[in-house]
C-alpha cells in the first residue's frame, strides 16, 4: 500500500517516481470503485438532468475539480455556472425564494471551512437543492442539508505533498456522474458533442482562411 501523503521514498529515481504515481492511481481507482454508491450517483445525475441551471462551488484544489466538471457540462450544452475568482463565490446571495429548478454541486474535501459553511447557508436560504461531494466521513451538518452526498474514501492528511489520491478519486467519481448524466439522454448529448465539434472545425477553417488571406496582402 502506497502512502498517500508522501508516496515518494528518499532518493527515488525518476523511473521509480513515475512507477509510484502510476501505482498510486491504480490503488486509488480500485479503492474508489469498491466504495461507489451507485444509487447516489444515479440520483445526482437525475438532479442535474432536470436542472435549469447548475451552480458549482469549490475552493483551492476542489476548484480545479469543479472546473473540469464545469467544462464537461458546457460541452453538452448544460447551463453551468462556476465563479473562479476568490471571493466571487461568496456573493451567491439569492433572495429567499424557491430555486428548485436550480441545482448546486459543492465540492469540499474536508467540509470544515468557513467558505463551505457560508456557501451552504446561502443555498439553504434560497432553497436550492445541493449535491455534496466530499472525502469527509463525518460531514455533519453539511450532509444533512444535501439531497445527495457523494463521498470518496480518502486517508490524506493536511501533511502531504499534494492531493494526488483525492484528486484522482474525485475526478473518477464525477466522471461516473457525468457518464450517467450523458446516458440519460444519450442521443441528444451525442448530437450536442457532434455539433460542437462541427462548429469548432468550421471556425478553425474560417480563421485559417482569414490568416492565409492576410499573409497574401
Amino acid at each position: 500500500c502506497i502512502s498517500v501523503d508522501i508516496p515518494i521514498p528518499p532518493e527515488s529515481t525518476c523511473q521509480e517516481i513515475a512507477q509510484i504515481f502510476y501505482n498510486l492511481s491504480l490503488q486509488t481507482l480500485e479503492s474508489t470503485f469498491n466504495s461507489l454508491d451507485f444509487n447516489a450517483i444515479k440520483r445526482a445525475a437525475n438532479m442535474l438532468a432536470a436542472a435549469n441551471t447548475i451552480h458549482l462551488f469549490g475552493r483551492g484544489e476542489s476548484l480545479v475539480i469543479a472546473e473540469d466538471f464545469h467544462y464537461k457540462l458546457l460541452r453538452l450544452g448544460y447551463n453551468s455556472v462556476l465563479e473562479t475568482l476568490n471571493g466571487f463565490q461568496d456573493v451567491y446571495s439569492l433572495q429567499p425564494k424557491s430555486r428548485r429548478s436550480d441545482v448546486a454541486i459543492v465540492i469540499s474535501q474536508y467540509c470544515n471551512s468557513r467558505h463551505t459553511n457560508f456557501v451552504i447557508d446561502e443555498l439553504m436560504n434560497s432553497h436550492t437543492p445541493m449535491i455534496l461531494v466530499t472525502a469527509a466521513q463525518n460531514a455533519w451538518p453539511y450532509d444533512r442539508y444535501a439531497e445527495v452526498t457523494l463521498r470518496i474514501t480518502n486517508t490524506e492528511s493536511r501533511y502531504k505533498m499534494g492531493s494526488f489520491a483525492s484528486r484522482t478519486a474525485f475526478q473518477y467519481l464525477l466522471d461516473c456522474v457525468y457518464g450517467q448524466l450523458f446516458s440519460l439522454q444519450y442521443q441528444k448529448n451525442s448530437d450536442n458533442l457532434r455539433l460542437y465539434s462541427e462548429r469548432r472545425a468550421a471556425r478553425d477553417y474560417y480563421y485559417k482562411v482569414l490568416s492565409d488571406n492576410s499573409k497574401e496582402l
